[in-house]
């Protein structure tokens, strides 16, 4: 029973020690939040609270703190303050609080704090430290400001300049930055060492032996532009340059100024970018273009070969027949017009005396049949011309005469129509050619059409002439036309070039037929004479 007295005797003065300390407690906690809300940064809009120098148990927090965390002031109070660090950060934060405690101030620490939904926030902590008379550390305030906003800015500041300089120092193309005068570069980029084939940081020694490399006909232009660019204006064009090897290359060039605070142009800023390979590529391209739409002609071509000859020639068919059973019937009939005539004398036929109707009427059945026979052959010679033709076809056995003779089908009227002295000298027995017979025909027909339309006086001749010369065939059409300046002969065969673009000449056609020959393993040479005209010959090696 004794021992039980003393135990319950302890429990009394175990409980009311615990109560004195609550009592301390509570009257400490009502001093220190007295002292908390009279400290002048309570009421700071920026987050604030007050910790246990001993426990660093939250002692009290102001409502920016809490509503920016999303926790109520009972959820903080009286809980370490470690609670709100964000796990990464809590040796750096017990290094901070041990620091404040030893020095009494901290400023600008940065650390990472933890919502109560497990977001984060950076923040930038000052605080410093209380302490009694006697110089015990009694709690510590802290100010905390949200950088969140300034972390992520700076972050994404460092990486600008992070990709700036990977993009800058990688491209190909050339970047600057250089002073409004021009005078120095503030930044160069490796692209120049390649595009120009000089040194960058001679360039930079020498800010203007730039104007060195410069093309001769467009320096003019270029230094034009170095001085708008000076006066803080935007420019953009188009140059060549010389590399020292001697190699020419087009460039872009743009050039921008870049402004202080007060809208003043002081650096400018600009890119060079190798434009070589798009303008061979634009050229090859406007060939191509012509290329295609002569292709597209020829296509079309094709295309309305197939009906106009349907259309064609079912009519002509019929007055084909027609005119067949005319002039049997005329022949059948005439006996019997011939002795009604040696007994009658003349008579009437289809308005006139039958001595004059005879003749016509036979020429009229022969004409119609002759003509019919035209047509079709024309129709025939059209569709083999406009036929499409894939590379297999270069392996087709070709005769030189019958392609001529095609060829004068298509442009017939065109001949009648610009000379009368037009004549053929094609030799028998020409060893054929490997080749396409459309794409041949294609070239005899823009090369008589050259001479016809060189042609001034019908009296003038046009001759079309094959023959063989140990192993090639040869084809030449020699007209007595005005022949071509000696400055253009070397040109004709290039793309675009024309003398007759007044009348719709697109500089295609002999620069067309050139490859074709070229294509057939041959070539399309030219001679000529002012006043005394041109010959045009295609030379093409006999198949063994």
């Amino acid at each position: 029973m004794k021992d039980e007295h003393k135990t319950q005797a302890q429990l009394i003065s175990e409980l009311r020690q615990a109560r004195q300390h609550v009592t301390r407690l509570e009257r400490e906690c009502a001093q220190y939040k007295q002292m908390a809300e009279s400290d002048p940064y309570y009421n700071t809009p920026e987050m604030f609270d007050s910790v246990d120098a001993v426990t660093e148990r939250v002692l009290h927090c102001n409502e920016a703190l809490t509503t920016e965390l999303g926790y109520t002031e009972e959820e903080l109070v009286g809980y370490p303050i470690s609670k709100i660090y964000h796990p990464d950060c809590l040796e750096d934060a017990k290094t901070m609080f041990s620091t404040l405690v030893r020095n009494d101030e901290i400023r600008d620490v940065e650390l990472v704090l933890q919502k109560k939904d497990g977001s984060k926030i950076d923040v930038n902590l000052s605080a410093s430290t209380i302490r009694d008379t006697r110089g015990n550390p009694l709690y510590s305030r802290f100010i905390w400001r949200d950088i969140t906003q300034h972390k992520q800015t700076e972050m994404k500041l460092r990486q600008s300049e992070q990709r700036f300089h990977q993009l800058a120092d990688s491209i190909r193309e050339v970047f600057w930055l250089m002073s409004i005068e021009g005078d120095k570069f503030y930044y160069l980029s490796p692209g120049y060492d390649e595009i120009w084939g000089r040194s960058r940081d001679d360039l930079i020694a020498e800010p203007m032996s730039w104007v060195d490399s410069i093309y001769p006909d467009d320096l003019e232009q270029v230094l034009a532009n170095f001085e708008r660019q000076k006066r803080g204006e935007f420019v953009e064009y188009e140059l060549r340059i010389i590399r020292p090897d001697g190699e020419i290359r087009w460039i872009q060039a743009r050039a921008f100024p870049v402004k202080d605070e007060s809208g003043k142009p002081y650096r400018v800023a600009g890119f060079a970018l190798d434009i070589t390979d798009r303008k061979r590529a634009e050229e090859l391209s406007a060939v191509h273009q012509q290329q295609l739409i002569q292709a597209d002609k020829m296509a079309s071509l094709g295309i309305l070969n197939a009906g106009v000859a349907h259309e064609i020639n079912n009519p002509n068919n019929f007055i084909l027949l027609n005119g067949e059973i005319l002039e049997k019937a005329w022949k059948d009939v005439s006996p019997i017009l011939e002795r009604y005539y040696a007994e009658n004398g003349d008579f009437a036929c289809v308005d006139m005396p039958y001595t004059q109707a005879r003749d016509k009427i036979a020429n009229l059945t022969t004409g119609i049949i002759h003509g019919a026979e035209r047509i079709q052959k024309i129709v025939n010679a059209l569709g083999d011309f406009a036929h499409h033709d894939d590379e297999e076809s270069l392996n087709q056995l070709v005769d030189c005469n019958t392609v001529v003779g095609s060829a004068m089908v298509i442009v017939g009227n065109l001949i009648k129509s610009s000379t009368n002295c037009f004549s053929t000298q094609l030799e028998r027995n020409l060893p054929k050619v490997l080749g396409s017979p459309q794409q041949l025909e294609q070239v005899l027909i823009n090369l008589i059409t050259n001479s016809c339309q060189a042609i001034s006086d019908p009296s003038q001749n046009l001759v079309i002439s094959t023959r063989k010369n140990s192993k090639h065939v040869l084809i030449e059409v020699r007209d007595e036309g005005e022949g071509i300046p000696s400055e253009n002969l070397q040109r004709i065969i290039d793309a675009f070039f024309t003398t007759k673009r007044n009348i719709g000449g697109t500089g295609l056609g002999l620069f067309v037929s050139y490859n074709i020959i070229k294509k057939h393993g041959g070539e399309l040479t030219f001679t000529s004479e002012l006043v005394k005209g041109t010959i045009a010959t295609v030379t093409l090696p006999a198949a063994l």
